[in-house]
């Protein structure tokens, strides 16, 4: 072997190692490393959103109002149960479009995010559905997959349900309806609103997943990586 196509193929290494090299030093040192410390300030926060609120003092982020909703296990969900938790919130008309689209990025989400099940869940709310509540819960859960452990399919008196929603642009206070039932709400263990998307956009919940996972190391809760 000559002397050039030694230093030819040392050449072409070397453009390949080290930037390789230089991706896992990164890696370790700016992500690994401080992760396992507990350092959180390594990741770039989410903003608030909603009216900002007085409380005396100092202004206050705005918090989503307290509800109580029945899930398709007819189990209760309230401030109690999602205490400290990441959600996703949505709202939908039964049987519309809007919530068959929704519920089909959704099933992504749980599929992507289900390593953080303990710390995050998806609760899709059905409005205007029928008497029969638990059993078209049921039958929507089953028809897009939920597991229940990450992804409720809920129902609640329509009053909490606009009361929800009522600071926000889903909810058109005039004519008393949701103008957007496309839209997803992310939800902190504060019940600040820390992000809005189109639930019908596949680049959107991409977007969501991603924030889910920053919200989530915001909180500490990706230690190992």
């Amino acid at each position: 072997m000559t002397s050039a196509t030694k230093n030819k193929k040392i050449f072409f290494l070397s453009i390949f190692l080290i930037p390789s090299l230089l991706c896992l030093g990164f890696y370790y040192f700016a992500i690994r490393k401080p992760l396992s410390e507990g350092r959180r300030d390594i990741f770039v926060k989410l903003p608030h959103y909603g009216p900002s609120e007085f409380n005396g003092t100092d202004s206050a982020f705005y918090k989503l109002p307290s509800f109580e909703l029945i899930n398709q296990l007819n189990e209760k969900i309230d401030a109690a149960t999602i205490e400290n938790k990441i959600f996703v919130i949505s709202v939908s008309k039964v049987n519309s479009a809007e919530a068959n689209q929704i519920a089909a990025q959704l099933y992504r989400a749980q599929d992507k995010l289900s390593y953080l099940k303990k710390e995050f869940k998806i609760i899709t709310v059905l409005n205007g559905i029928p008497a029969d509540t638990l059993n078209e819960l049921k039958k929507f859960a089953d028809k897009v997959h939920a597991e229940s452990k990450v992804w409720q399919i809920a129902a609640g008196k329509q009053q909490e349900l606009l009361e929800i929603f009522e600071s926000n642009t889903l909810f058109n206070k005039q004519t008393a309806s949701f103008i957007n039932q496309m839209e997803l709400l992310l939800i902190d263990r504060n019940n600040h609103i820390r992000g809005h998307y189109n639930g019908g956009s596949l680049k959107e919940v991409n977007r969501m997943i991603d924030e889910v996972v920053v919200l989530a190391a915001e909180y500490g809760k990706i230690k190992n990586m």
